[in-house]
């Protein structure tokens, strides 16, 4: 199980650096949002200051700029992109509710939509402090420079600083907060703070659902797929790489590896002593395994290894090792474990043929081998 662990953390990696990619795709789709708002209000359609949407606007688009740059110089495996883009876009966020203040406030959960999708709860509450932070400081800064609440009571787009000129002008009576900073943590930071917190709350558990069910799912991936006495491929996994995959492979090297004389092992020894020359066999051919060389067990004592577009020599030099690992791995044990081999090699979309033509070169090797040995 413990190969299937690292797998299942390879895959959690793999699906980070995709949810990395998501991101900066939600983010230039955040950007084309934006622009829609600032063009429809430069042509007049929302009665919005057009110089507040327009420096919000400008803003977004020098946010951008290190985000474009990360994703064509920079690679997304690195484990601190996620944090820098996700408090990218809580900035861009705070940004946007500086300068348009009641407008925007329902953007505060956009960061959060953009965390969830990394499946970790760490992720979910990394964001929530930044944007934490982030609201705080745009609400003391939209107080005094965004479009002022009292917009809603006069249907009107003018900032604080209008209100107390023409407040000054006309000598009105009118009381205004000096000193709003605590009003403003108070009745407006907080509360929202606190619904923001439900929301984490509710999507991390989404996260933890959705990452046991990925568990389990990964689980059942790994238990059809993979022999787990020798933990390379089952046979299983070669039919459907057979019929999905290896066709689309320019050139392929099969390597047909038949464990010498287990019947007798078994025989006399026993099952156990039998499945020790088989693990030992495996063991030596799962090493020499990756991502283009894979190794599949379709019988009892019988391997396959499959290389995608193997160099010139590769196969050849696979054998030769995989020999001189068995033999060194021989040494001081009573039962001596041996393998004939055959070796073929063709086109992924012939890989049917190619897979017999090794199996025919296998039993000639353990022919010759058993002549040999006479």
């Amino acid at each position: 199980m413990e190969d299937f662990m690292e797998q299942y953390h390879s895959e959690l990696a793999y699906q980070e650096v995709k949810a990395n990619k998501h991101t900066l795709k939600g983010f230039c789709w955040f950007l084309v949002a934006l622009t829609l708002i600032w063009f429809l209000t430069v042509m007049g359609f929302f009665e919005v200051d057009k110089k507040l949407i327009t420096l919000s606007f400008l803003s977004n688009i020098v946010l951008f700029v290190p985000a474009f740059y990360i994703y064509l110089e920079i690679s997304l495996s690195n484990q601190w992109i996620k944090y820098f883009l996700l408090s990218l876009i809580c900035v861009a966020t705070a940004v946007i509710v500086t300068f348009l203040s009641y407008h925007a406030v329902l953007i505060y959960v956009v960061p959060l939509l953009f965390a969830v999708q990394y499946r970790r709860r760490s992720t979910i509450w990394f964001v929530y402090v930044v944007n934490t932070v982030t609201m705080l400081i745009s609400s003391l800064s939209s107080f005094f420079y965004g479009i002022c609440d009292l917009n809603l009571l006069l249907q009107s787009q003018h900032v604080r600083s209008w209100y107390l000129e023409i407040i000054t002008a006309d000598a009105l009576n009118i009381p205004f907060n000096e000193n709003p900073i605590f009003i403003i943590i108070v009745f407006e930071v907080f509360p929202r703070s606190i619904i923001l917190f439900v929301f984490s709350i509710m999507m991390q558990y989404s996260v933890v659902s959705s990452n046991e069910d990925a568990y389990r799912i990964a689980k059942l991936t790994y238990l059809k797929e993979t022999d787990t006495k020798t933990r390379v491929f089952n046979k299983n996994k070669y039919v459907e790489m057979a019929a999905e995959y290896y066709p689309k492979i320019d050139q392929i090297a099969v390597l047909f590896w038949d464990l010498n004389n287990l019947k007798y092992i078994n025989d006399v020894y026993g099952h156990a002593m039998g499945d020790t020359a088989i693990e030992t066999i495996s063991a030596v051919l799962l090493a020499h395994s990756g991502d283009s060389c894979r190794v599949y067990r379709i019988g009892g004592d019988e391997f396959l290894m499959i290389l995608d577009n193997p160099g010139e020599d590769e196969a050849e030099h696979i054998i030769q090792a995989v020999q001189e690992e068995v033999a060194a791995a021989n040494k001081g044990k009573k039962i001596k474990v041996s393998s004939a081999v055959g070796f073929a090699r063709g086109r992924g979309q012939e890989i049917e043929e190619v897979v017999k033509a090794a199996d025919v070169r296998m039993y000639e090797n353990k022919k010759q081998s058993k002549k040999e040995r006479k």
